[in-house]
């Protein structure tokens, strides 16, 4: 069963595409219901669930350091901030994936038997690139920091948060783009094809490079224009890879549902 909200939220996700559809199909209801800010009645208990999860991580993070014997210039202070990344990649990711598994559930046997398309074809270059930048470049740069400088501790900590984080959004990214083709038409696999190439963008990876920062800027370290070449090199190849996947979005004619002009 859909909602008002899946429907206008579908809605308004092809409005923005070029097409006028006062009904879009039970399908694209369903898919696009959710990428386009529709929210299921279980969203805040997740939203609870993560926000509890959020404060205790954070708290664990800030306090173990300090029950460590740590010493203040050795503790990575933006390390608070990774949860909150995490809890903002579950939170758009977990409703797009329940949308997914009910639409595939209400095509039964009607749904096309076609192989997806390999992770090169939907994930452009540039999202590619920051992934890298941000995990395999700053995994990269927190070893030099250890090996050249006396913050090999704190460099520690970020590699170690940093690698956490990487495995979050590499289940992410596994799932939106192993996902089995959910279609049930030649519309519907365009809009598939689409949704895959898309989905990556609900995980922002150039967010985790953030935390490196507040350590360096406020105290002035001597290796902090590296750091931040390292944040705005991440940053820029996202938004490059958005770009590219946005600048064209009006969607060629096809069955998408009841048109303003039929109706």
């Amino acid at each position: 069963m859909i909602t008002e909200a899946e429907v206008g939220a579908a809605r308004k996700w092809l409005a923005k595409r070029g097409v006028e559809a006062e009904e879009p199909t039970t399908l694209l209801a369903l898919r696009l219901g959710a990428r386009g800010g529709a929210r299921p009645p279980a969203y805040w208990a997740w939203f609870v669930v993560l926000a509890a999860a959020l404060l205790l991580g954070d708290f664990v993070l800030v306090l173990l350091p300090v029950l460590l014997g740590v010493a203040r210039a050795d503790r990575f202070t933006g390390s608070w901030v990774f949860p909150m990344c995490v809890s903002f990649v579950l939170l758009g990711w977990l409703p797009v994936r329940r949308a997914d598994r009910r639409a595939a559930v209400s095509l039964g046997g009607r749904r096309l038997d076609v192989p997806r398309p390999s992770w090169r074809e939907s994930m452009n270059g540039w999202y590619r690139a920051s992934v890298v930048i941000t995990f395999g470049g700053g995994a990269v740069v927190a070893v030099a920091l250890c090996v050249a400088t006396s913050r090999w501790l704190w460099a520690l900590t970020w590699l170690v948060l940093l690698a956490l984080s990487a495995i979050v959004v590499a289940v992410v990214l596994n799932a939106v783009l192993r996902r089995p083709v959910i279609a049930e038409d030649d519309t519907s696999l365009r809009i598939d094809a689409v949704l895959r190439a898309e989905d990556p963008f609900v995980v922002m990876p150039a967010l985790f490079a953030l935390p490196v920062l507040i350590d360096p800027v406020l105290s002035g370290w001597s290796f902090t224009p590296w750091l931040v070449g390292y944040v705005v090199l991440a940053f820029a190849t996202l938004f490059i890879g958005r770009y590219v996947q946005y600048r064209h979005r009006k969607l060629p004619a096809g069955d998408y549902g009841t048109s303003v002009v039929a109706r």
